[in-house]
């Protein structure tokens, strides 16, 4: 379960005002384990075991369009025989809306999401490779009838653990640099009327603590 704040600023105002928006997004997500369940997991090639996905999104936001999205997905993880952790989720998504100005909530056409995420150490470096990419399928036509197009939400960081040198426990500490390449943002194209709002570049440093 994740929740995000988001804040923008006055490029992005709230509704009725010149301030930043305002946007509270949560995303949760559970994978049902197959060896865990059944003691076995279901291994096969390159797949190490697998599991069921079920998740749901919702979001609120106080800008013009006014966003209250509501989606639930479902699909098959293959968790992959790598060091560290790689996993593919192949999904299906069903996603509503009821921005400012539609009377009735609008729900988009059942469409496939791919999801990858992964966590790879690099040797005994301390440094480690994680991100995830997500390509979202077109999900028809949007409530103002305009066509969607297939989005494209990469966001990989390269981490170090300074935990050892802060004498914690592996992994509780990080600090790195990450980008998040997002192309046709919420499935708006990017090379139409929504141009550059809908296609971010974003270098980030971050830094993490695990508890």
């Amino acid at each position: 379960m994740v929740a995000n704040f988001l804040l923008s600023d006055s490029k992005d105002p709230g509704s009725g005002t010149t301030a930043g928006a305002q946007e509270v997004y949560a995303v949760y997500r559970n994978t049902i384990d197959y060896g865990k369940v059944f003691g076995k997991p279901a291994a096969f090639g390159w797949v190490k075991d697998m599991g069921l996905t079920l998740g749901v999104d919702a979001n609120t936001k106080n800008n013009g369009y006014g966003s209250k999205k509501r989606a639930g997905i479902i699909g098959a993880t293959f968790m992959m025989d790598v060091p560290g952790m790689l996993n593919v989720t192949l999904s299906v998504e069903r996603e509503s809306n009821a921005p400012n100005g539609v009377v009735q909530r609008y729900t988009y056409k059942t469409h496939p999401v791919i999801d990858v995420v992964w966590g790879i150490p690099l040797g005994g470096s301390g440094f480690s490779f994680e991100g995830l990419a997500i390509i979202t399928g077109s999900k028809g036509d949007d409530e103002f009838r305009t066509p969607t197009k297939t989005e494209y939400n990469i966001d990989s960081k390269l981490m170090y653990d300074l935990s050892p040198a802060l004498g914690t426990s592996k992994g509780t500490v990080k600090v790195g640099f990450e980008y998040q390449w997002w192309k046709n943002k919420f499935g708006n194209d990017s090379s139409g009327a929504a141009g550059s709002g809908a296609f971010a570049k974003t270098p980030m440093l971050r830094a993490e603590y695990h508890f």
